[in-house]
C-alpha cells in the first residue's frame, strides 16, 4: 500500500500543476456550461499479473477529487480477473472496494460487483474495442443494478510508441434508462518496459434529472506489468 500511495502522491501533483495551468480556460468556460459543474481529478495506479497464457489478474488503487479538485472525493481498491477467450473476446469479473465523501466530509463505504465482455478488433493501425458492464453497487441497505457500453478508438501512431484513443459510454440504470454519458480523449505511452501511462480528459454529463451536473476531469493512470 505504501508503493501505492506514493505513486498516488506523485501523480497528484502533477495532475495539480496541469489543473493550475487549464483553471483559467475553465473559468473563461464555465459560464458557457450548466452552472452545476465541477472540475475533478482522477487518478489511478495498477498493478497487472499474467497468471496464465489465458488468464490476467488485475489490482488498481485509485483517488479522486473534486469541488475544483479541492477536496477528497473518493478511494478505491478495484479487484479484477479476465480471461481471454480467443483474440478478439474476453471476460472479466471484479470487485470494487469504495470509500467515498460528500461536501460535508460525511464518508460512505459502498461496493461494487461488476462483470465485463470486451470484443477487440484490429483494423491496419487502428483498435475498436467495445465493452459492455453489468454492474451492482451499493451498501448492505440498498444496491442499484447499471448495464453499462463503452466503445473505445485507438489508434498506434507511426514511427512512435503514442497511442490517442477516443471512448464514448453511456450508462443504464437500473436497466431503464440512460441516465450518464461519458466522452473521453486521451494518449497512452510507455514509459518504462513494463510501464505504460495514460491521461486523458473527460467529460461527463447526467441525464434524465432536473438539473444536470457536468463534470470537466482529469485522469492520470500508470499501469506496471508484473
Amino acid at each position: 500500500m505504501i508503493f501505492f500511495e506514493t505513486l498516488l502522491i506523485c501523480e497528484f501533483s502533477i495532475m495539480r500543476k496541469i489543473r493550475n495551468s487549464i483553471l483559467v480556460l475553465y473559468l473563461f468556460s464555465f459560464s458557457v456550461f450548466s452552472q452545476e459543474s465541477d472540475l475533478q481529478v482522477w487518478s489511478s495506479v495498477s498493478l497487472n499479473y499474467k497468471a496464465s497464457k489465458k488468464v490476467n489478474l488485475y489490482l488498481k488503487q485509485g483517488i479522486r477529487f473534486r469541488e475544483n479538485s479541492s477536496l477528497l472525493s473518493k478511494i478505491y481498491t478495484d479487484l479484477k480477473i479476465k480471461y481471454k477467450y480467443n483474440k478478439r473476446i474476453s471476460l472479466l469479473i471484479g470487485l470494487r472496494d469504495i470509500h467515498e465523501w460528500n461536501q460535508q466530509l460525511e464518508r460512505d463505504h459502498v461496493f461494487r460487483y461488476y462483470s465485463d465482455l470486451v470484443v477487440k478488433k484490429k483494423i491496419n493501425r487502428f483498435w475498436f474495442a467495445s465493452r459492455k458492464r453489468f454492474q451492482r453497487q451499493g451498501n448492505y441497505n440498498a444496491f442499484t443494478n447499471t448495464f453499462r457500453q463503452q466503445l473505445l478508438l485507438n489508434y498506434n501512431i507511426r514511427k512512435t510508441k503514442l497511442e490517442p484513443e477516443f471512448a464514448f459510454e453511456y450508462f443504464l440504470r437500473d436497466l431503464q434508462m440512460i441516465n450518464k454519458i461519458r466522452y473521453t480523449l486521451g494518449v497512452s505511452y510507455p514509459i518504462f518496459k513494463n510501464t505504460d501511462f495514460n491521461f486523458s480528459c473527460r467529460i461527463q454529463k447526467e441525464l434524465q434529472v432536473e438539473d444536470p451536473y457536468t463534470l470537466f476531469i482529469l485522469l492520470a493512470k500508470l499501469s506496471y506489468d508484473i
